[in-house]
């Protein structure tokens, strides 16, 4: 027996490839489904993360869901470091950090702190 939210988002998978990019705006290489990623889903509309796998450009698809039959999408370059997968959903939805708050975070660190202790640090929260 299948999972139900799995067969959701097989199903808005399927309705985003008719309106998604077929190939990459930057190497020109075809999309296929494992490109796509689900972020966040409501009702009125699904966020999904594309990443090229040859060349590793990155969008994020904002597709509204379909209302009267009709379906639209919207694509927004983005350039982050952020991997495909549970990177992503940890962080999507959540408040932005500003420009205060992470000097604030820089000028509080000791001046000799490792890379391992700051990973101990940042996951520890």
């Amino acid at each position: 027996m299948q999972d139900n939210s799995n067969s959701k988002d097989d199903n808005l998978l399927r309705n985003l490839l008719a309106v998604a990019p077929k190939h990459c705006d930057n190497c020109g290489s075809k999309y296929n489904e494992t490109n796509f990623k689900i972020v966040k889903s409501s009702s009125s509309n699904t966020i999904f993360h594309l990443k090229c796998s040859i060349c590793g450009n990155a969008y994020m698809l904002n597709v509204i869901n379909p209302v009267n039959g009709m379906i639209g999408a919207q694509r927004t370059p983005i350039n982050i470091d952020l991997e495909m997968g549970d990177e992503i959903e940890k962080f999507a939805g959540k408040l932005s950090v500003d420009k205060n708050e992470a000097i604030d975070i820089y000028n509080s660190l000791e001046p000799n702190l490792t890379a391992e202790n700051l990973k101990k640090l940042i996951f520890d929260l």
